[in-house]
């Protein structure tokens, strides 16, 4: 509640102070809703220092345009995949329009606190950068300005476009390089930060099976065990790391009640719950979904023509069922909680072709060996719980470039409830200093790798506005000019400005079908 009065009040004096600029808007000051953009000539003589160096920036610059053309390309790559899939994915795992906005406050995953000082960092390394090539091409830079909304946001440098369209194509995309390839460099050295030196200094509390998911309704859920908890003992044995846990829960008997020893936040708890294999999903309008089976229910027997067999483990559950035959009826016994305790209950299924599913939802893996086979259409987890070693994330973060999935899992820590990282999941390690310091200066690194990076990354592509559109367009204008020696400036300069703006609307098109076309094909 004192965080919400603290905001009102600062929008309370925000509002105020956006009505006294309204009414003063002059060359240096003007309102573009409720952003106020303050324009200034200092700081000039500042980048104006900084610039001399010439020789080093031309370095920095020339490196990157070439890391501009290599991101541009990636970048649009991986843009046309997911318009590739978005006629795969359904609806709802559909991005949503804030999800595609990178504004703390509208993107639901960036933190307001977090996110509004990465953005401002972003930016003005990305502006000024901009004003520094600028200068070391002898552009003119007419004004600096900052832009504000309640708290600064961002930063501009304005070079002079009359100048900048006289210069040569090398010293022009040298200036639209300079912003791209800063929040680039500045996001690798804050994930260098952040791996290498914030996640090496962790280690675990305690040894054991850490738990990162769990299935609604299922026995540890119902004992109150939530993720992040660490399984130190099952059953009476003491487990240090995931085999030992895989060990101890291996063929089960279902319905038996087990002692187990949680670690959650920093302390120790025992509870009890009952041992069987949980559906962790159901397949709508799937024999299982059709015949009420539900997530959380603990699966104790299947019975083919009479014949009962024991569910003691996924293994058995497989061997099961691949006995069985689509069209066919069987029997399932499973526990389910109600009124404060799993009750144990039978139903009748008739079973779907396992060939026919693969075939319509994951056709890549499909099998002819899956043709004609029973199938019910939900997965399991024994005890309900996915489990993985204690040093698993650590890994994670500190090697993000070991490999595609690292890489990918890095940079979608946001969407995976990660950043800011959760208490539950913070208490589990031990750190250097007070974990008040290192885990708020852990999630700044971290964010500020993450919008740089995003800011980076979005700018080369090849799309005007953006300064990948204008490093694209220079660069069709180059190689066109050596192809067609003969062609004159204003042919080369159109045949560029084309090109640019056909790449420019599928840039754009592609970006808006990621929105519409999962709707579209629901709505079909």
């Amino acid at each position: 509640m004192s965080g919400l009065i603290i905001f009102l009040f600062l929008l309370l004096i925000w509002v105020f102070a956006l009505y006294i600029f309204r009414n003063k808007e002059n060359d240096s000051f003007s309102l573009w809703g409720p952003i106020l953009m303050w324009k200034t000539e200092k700081g000039k003589k500042f980048i104006e220092r900084v610039a001399r160096k010439e020789k080093f920036w031309k370095r920095y610059a020339d490196f990157g345009i070439a890391l501009s053309i290599t991101f541009m390309f990636a970048t649009f790559a991986l843009i046309i995949y997911n318009v590739y899939l978005s006629f795969k994915i359904s609806p709802e795992n559909a991005p949503s329009p804030q999800m595609m906005i990178g504004l703390p406050g509208i993107n639901p995953v960036i933190p307001v606190g977090y996110g509004i000082l990465a953005l401002a960092v972003a930016i003005i390394i990305h502006e000024f950068s901009h004003g520094i090539l600028a200068m070391v091409g002898k552009i003119k830079v007419n004004a600096l300005g900052l832009i504000f909304l309640i708290v600064p946001i961002g930063a501009f440098v304005e070079p002079d476009e009359e100048e900048l369209e006289k210069v040569s194509r090398r010293k022009r995309s040298r200036v639209f390089a300079a912003g791209p390839t800063s929040n680039m460099i500045l996001a690798f050295i804050c994930a260098l930060l952040f791996s290498s030196v914030m996640t090496g200094v962790i280690s675990p509390k305690v040894d054991g099976a850490m738990i990162n998911g769990e299935a609604e309704n299922s026995p540890f859920n119902i004992a109150g065990v939530k993720s992040w908890s660490v399984i130190t003992s099952f059953n009476g044995e003491e487990i240090k790391g995931v085999d030992d846990y895989k060990n101890a829960i291996e063929y089960m008997e279902p319905g038996k009640e087990y002692n187990a020893t949680i670690f959650y936040e920093g302390k120790s708890s025992n509870i009890s719950v009952i041992g069987g294999l949980v559906i962790a999903e159901v397949v709508k309008d799937y024999p299982a979904s059709s015949a009420g089976l539900k997530k959380g229910d603990v699966l104790y027997k299947i019975s083919i023509n009479g014949t009962d067999t024991e569910i003691t483990s996924s293994k058995i559950f497989s061997q099961v069922m691949n006995r069985t035959k689509a069209g066919e009826e069987i029997e399932v016994g499973y526990y389910r909680y109600r009124n404060g305790k799993f009750e144990n209950q039978t139903v009748m299924v008739t079973l779907a072709d396992k060939y026919d599913y693969y075939q319509k939802y994951n056709p890549r893996e499909n099998k002819e060996e899956y043709r004609g086979k029973g199938f019910m259409g939900m997965s399991t987890i024994p005890m309900g719980i996915t489990t993985v070693s204690m040093d698993y994330y650590i890994q994670k973060l500190a090697h993000p470039l070991s490999d595609m999935k690292s890489f990918f899992f890095y940079i979608a820590l946001p969407f995976l409830g990660f950043s800011p990282f959760p208490k539950a999941f913070t208490s589990i390690f031990t750190t250097p200093i007070p974990p008040s310091i290192f885990w708020p200066l852990a999630n700044a690194f971290y964010w500020l790798f993450w919008l740089n990076f995003a800011i980076g990354t979005f700018n080369v592509l090849p799309a005007i506005p953006l300064d990948g559109g204008y490093i694209f367009k220079d660069g069709i204008g180059f190689v066109t000019q050596r192809i067609r020696k003969k062609w004159d400036k204003e042919k080369v300069e159109e045949v560029s400005s084309t090109i640019t703006t056909i790449f420019s609307v599928i840039v754009l098109l592609a970006i808006m079908s990621m929105l519409i076309v999962p709707r579209l094909r629901a709505l079909l």
